[in-house]
């Protein structure tokens, strides 16, 4: 089985958990201090997608987003309101999720689990970076 294909069906499982939603360029999918609503975190199907984290007027840092990448999922775990800034820099079509379909996807699909934790883990290490250098 190539590549694309196994890929096709990976997506075509997580697509029955979710609810596909659009986003027209430079909409703003969520914001900053706001709680989290539904659907929660987001997998992008089509476009880009930039996330800012402030952590203050001057100092920032800019998430980048594209295809079958996960955003948004970072509140789902601290039970917070919103810590970024979600806009979509395209016409955005994504999966959204709810938290628990979110962690049924998670439990479905071994590699659109360890996708998310690879970009969680990530994001982490660039704030903590940051944090550090303040």
């Amino acid at each position: 089985m190539d590549n694309a294909h196994s890929e096709r069906i990976s997506l075509e499982s997580i697509k029955g958990i979710g609810k596909v939603v659009s986003f027209e360029a430079g909409a703003r999918i969520y914001e900053a201090d706001y709680l989290v609503g539904d659907p929660c975190s987001f997998l992008i199907l089509d476009g880009e997608v930039e996330v800012t984290k402030s952590y203050t007027p001057l100092q920032k840092d800019v998430f980048a987003y594209g295809k079958g990448e996960v955003f948004g999922m970072l509140e789902v775990y601290v039970n917070t309101a919103r810590l970024t800034d979600a806009r979509a820099v395209t016409a955005v079509q994504a999966i959204g999720f709810s938290r628990v379909e979110f962690e049924r996807a998670m439990a479905a699909n071994l590699g659109f689990a360890l996708n998310c934790i690879r970009l969680l883990s990530k994001m982490l290490r660039q704030v903590n970076h940051k944090l550090k250098h303040m």
